[in-house]
């Protein structure tokens, strides 16, 4: 019985420490998508149930914009939940709820000004608690050290947990040379979470461990290539034989920006043939030679040339042969007496 008047009075002792902030209006930063937190002058004064907070969201790998305003209590919890049960210690714990493996943090707190500080939560060189937190009291009350990752963060030597290291980014490589020689292309650099290394449970850092980017050079040169070859061309020669062409040009595309000309022979040529420009004919038949024979028979020849006129080269040859034989002196020869 004595533990349970205990623990409300605690709770009634941390209700009326805030009940004049809350009925009073906190003074509050109020900008929106700035990227120094330092820069924002303006405030606000929010309403009685309302507290100051500060979202933060992550551009690139190393952009941030924050905004920094009042919000109702009952948005001051784990994701943002708007369920009204978790207003009442919302203002008081702001500072457990961030996840690392996001891009965006959002977290509330309840003093005047208090809201630039916010989503700030380095690692600091010797174990400390949070002065502004009595750690044993929030534990009694909310068990703030089972919630590691939340705990380490302003609590740390109450839970024990000052062996846990969270990993965080060594420096950046050098940018590689571009991927390409000519053109557009792409380059590439790379980080390692061993700034220090992830330790006792500790998380791995957030982000990515490659970066890339465009590389634009020098525009590429163009290499000729060679059209289609056109049709073939008539024959030079209207009979026998002749030659045709076919063209193609080095234009399929044309070189330029330095690049080679098309290679090979922008003509072909092959021969055409014709029908015969002539056909060979042939002359009148030579005299008849002398008989083989001057009795008892014997032969005689004549010839003709294919020549009246000459074939041309792909003219047909004189029909029928060129030589012509006849029987002669067939008369008997004289015999002598004794």
């Amino acid at each position: 019985m004595a533990s349970l008047l205990d623990c409300m009075l605690v709770i009634l002792g941390l209700l009326l420490d805030y009940a004049v902030l809350f009925v009073a209006g906190l003074q509050c930063y109020d900008c929106h998508n700035v990227t120094d937190v330092n820069s924002c002058v303006q405030t606000v004064t929010c309403l009685p149930n309302q507290s100051c907070y500060m979202e933060a969201r992550q551009q690139t790998l190393t952009q941030w914009t924050y905004s920094l305003s009042c919000q109702d209590n009952n948005h001051c919890g784990p994701m943002r939940s708007s369920r009204s049960n978790t207003g009442t210690s919302a203002g008081y714990l702001s500072k457990l709820l961030i996840r690392r493996d996001a891009t965006t943090c959002n977290e509330c707190c309840s003093k005047d000004y208090c809201n630039t500080n916010l989503c700030n939560h380095k690692s600091p060189s010797t174990c400390a608690d949070d002065q502004s937190m009595d750690c044993a009291r929030m534990n009694s009350i909310f068990s703030v050290c089972t919630d590691v990752h939340k705990a380490k963060l302003v609590c740390p030597k109450f839970c024990n947990l000052c062996n846990i290291v969270d990993g965080n980014w060594n420096v950046w490589s050098s940018w590689s040379v571009c991927d390409v020689t000519c053109g557009t292309g792409t380059q590439t650099r790379h980080r390692t979470c061993t700034n220090p290394a992830p330790e006792n449970g500790g998380l791995n850092c957030v982000g990515e461990a490659l970066d890339i980017k465009t590389c634009i050079l020098d525009r590429c040169p163009v290499h000729g290539g060679w059209s289609q070859w056109s049709p073939w061309g008539s024959c030079s020669a209207t009979c026998d034989v002749g030659m045709q062409r076919r063209d193609r040009s080095c234009s399929n595309p044309y070189p330029s920006l330095g690049g080679d000309h098309c290679f090979g022979d922008s003509r072909d040529d092959m021969i055409c043939y014709m029908p015969g420009c002539t056909n060979g004919k042939w002359s009148s038949w030579q005299p008849w030679s002398s008989c083989s024979a001057t009795c008892f028979g014997g032969h005689r020849n004549r010839y003709r040339v294919c020549s009246n006129p000459y074939p041309s080269l792909l003219g047909h040859y004189c029909e029928g042969s060129n030589q012509e034989m006849d029987f002669c002196n067939l008369i008997s020869c004289g015999v002598c007496c004794c």
